[in-house]
């Protein structure tokens, strides 16, 4: 208890909890975004996620299914992502969305494949 009366210690602990609740901060105002990004482009992202599902499924079956098939059908889905988004929307999709696509994709391709 003496080392918990200490100034400095104090003053660590404190500045130690403020970077841990940034941090926590930070990752939630991600999933928040991602969440959004999700909803905003589901038109793009989920034939795409659910062609994506379908090829786990088919991997698993012929017994390729690993985590360089779920990066070779994640990258190939993300691929059609900027090819559709693009067509439609003449411009790039943000590496955001790139990003939260390929989270639901690959958290979608897991979760087909484990039941």
């Amino acid at each position: 208890m003496s080392i918990l009366e200490n100034e400095q210690v104090q003053t660590a602990l404190i500045a130690l909890i403020v970077v841990a609740l940034n941090a926590l901060a930070q990752w939630v105002r991600s999933k928040v975004s991602y969440t959004k990004l999700i909803d905003d482009n589901w038109c793009y992202i989920q034939p795409l996620r659910d062609a994506a599902i379908a090829q786990a499924l088919e991997a698993v079956k012929g017994g390729t299914w690993g985590s360089a098939a779920m990066r070779d059908i994640a990258t190939r889905t993300l691929a059609g992502l900027a090819d559709v988004y693009r067509k439609n929307e003449d411009r790039e999709p943000s590496v955001s969305l790139l990003a939260a696509a390929a989270d639901e994709v690959e958290q979608a391709m897991q979760k087909a494949v484990s039941k």
